[in-house]
């Protein structure tokens, strides 16, 4: 995959974290000064520490986002990003514009919603238990 393209969606993934934490921020000045400092300053690790801390106060969803963000970048430094996770095909372009924190092919995402949607269905189709 083409490394600009890697380096300008690691970019957006960079900017969609802070601005989740940017919604935290506002009403916290502690994290204001941290959103301000360099992105290498947060590799010190009482910045860590305290990311540690201040993320714990998202919402679930905003969690799981900034979880997802983050091992996309950590796929970028280690030059696994744009590869499947599951088959090692390459993630189309397309799919990563859409969806820059994607792990899975398109047929892997597919292949896997199918079978939760199957294991889903089979759970609500079978009859309980008698005692």
């Amino acid at each position: 995959m083409n490394q600009t393209l890697i380096d300008e969606l690691a970019v957006g993934l960079r900017r969609k974290k802070s601005a989740l934490l940017q919604e935290l921020t506002e009403s916290h000045s502690d994290l204001q000064a941290i959103t301000e400092e360099r992105e290498s300053e947060l590799e010190e690790s009482a910045q860590k520490d305290l990311m540690t801390r201040l993320t714990s106060r998202l919402k679930e969803r905003d969690q799981k986002t900034i979880r997802e963000i983050d091992a996309a970048l950590e796929r970028v430094a280690a030059g696994g990003y744009g590869s499947c996770e599951n088959c090692g095909n390459e993630i189309g372009i397309g799919r990563l514009r859409a969806l820059p924190m994607a792990e899975l092919c398109i047929e892997c995402a597919t292949e896997r919603e199918k079978r939760q949607h199957s294991d889903r269905v089979e759970e609500s189709t079978a009859s309980p238990e008698r005692v």
